[in-house]
């Protein structure tokens, strides 16, 4: 989760302050760039829709409104612009394409094995939040993987409670059939 951003700071950037909104930045571009990475799975098209992420939101903060937290707004923003590319031409052609060398995931490299087994792990995982529908995907890494809560999901997808619950419901059992799925094929591969 990114570090809290004082209103003071976002008012000096509103302001037109360059180093306060690169302040900003720095503080939001690890999480930014990590959602546009679960959504699109190519660390090269992240790096790219991050830097849309902060254009965009230079040009708009004059119309930022305060009563909405700073982050749920970057998470509206970085959101759009995934399922944007998701449904592009280009999106589609390469969103299978999974760039395992800088996925991100937590280590444990007591073994070798552990390593492999959590890289394999990580490519089901976006192999199987591919299959997805865009609103279910959406919803799956906001609340599932980014941790975010239903109402802060709910606001940054504009998107009713009732169907924050359901998309989410969908794409747990998606994933969950996904993944017995493949396991299933896995161990009976190994014996």
């Amino acid at each position: 989760m990114p570090e809290p951003i004082t209103p003071e700071l976002i008012q000096e950037a509103v302001r037109g302050s360059q180093p306060a909104f690169r302040a900003i930045v720095e503080a939001n571009q690890g999480f930014v760039y990590a959602v546009a990475f679960r959504f699109v799975n190519d660390s090269q098209e992240a790096e790219d829709i991050t830097q849309e992420v902060f254009v965009r939101l230079w040009k708009n903060l004059k119309s930022y409104r305060h009563e909405v937290k700073l982050t749920t707004w970057l998470y509206k923003i970085v959101t759009n612009r995934c399922l944007d590319f998701l449904k592009s031409r280009n999106g589609r052609q390469r969103k299978n394409k999974v760039d395992i060398s800088t996925t991100h995931f937590v280590q444990d490299s007591s073994t070798p094995e552990k390593e492999f087994q959590q890289q394999e792990l990580t490519r089901i995982i976006h192999a199987a939040a591919d299959e997805l529908t865009p609103k279910q995907k959406a919803v799956f890494i906001l609340r599932d993987l980014e941790g975010l809560t239903s109402e802060e999901v709910s606001e940054a997808l504009s998107m009713s409670a009732g169907n924050v619950k359901s998309n989410l419901f969908y794409a747990r059992k998606k994933m969950t059939e996904k993944l017995k799925a493949m396991y299933q094929t896995t161990d009976k591969q190994f014996l």
